[in-house]
């Protein structure tokens, strides 16, 4: 039921911000972020679920226990760094998106690099 709640919203914003450029232009960016955090607000909301099953898989799982948290970091970061881009974008600034998606990379990297360690340690080991 939250993604029909979502899209609905969706819908209704991107008809909402497209009569207020028509008529308002000025105010078309705050229109956009506006419908694009309260937007945020009910997804953000709808994740709990998503947590809740992850926490049970953490649970159940016996090897890579370690690996686990960076994972979802790395998806964290990189869901919220798309979001954040494609907000600059909306607003007309694709500069500052295409430096948002750069810092996420490079989060998504430092944050992956003890796997990357550990994994050239391992095949250390069997050479």
């Amino acid at each position: 039921m939250v993604i029909l709640k979502i899209c609905a919203l969706a819908v209704t914003a991107v008809v909402m911000i497209s009569l207020i450029k028509i008529y308002k232009p000025e105010l078309t960016v705050e229109a956009v972020l506006a419908s694009s955090l309260i937007l945020l607000f009910y997804i953000i909301g709808s994740i709990q679920y998503s947590f809740e099953s992850l926490n049970v898989l953490y649970q159940n799982i016996a090897a890579g226990k370690t690996y686990f948290p960076i994972i979802v970091k790395c998806l964290g970061v990189a869901y919220l760094t798309e979001f954040t881009a494609a907000l600059c974008e909306d607003a007309g600034e694709k500069s500052i998106a295409g430096k948002v998606e750069l810092a996420g990379k490079l989060a998504v990297f430092f944050i992956a690099l003890p796997v990357f360690s550990s994994l050239i340690e391992m095949l250390n080991h069997l050479l």
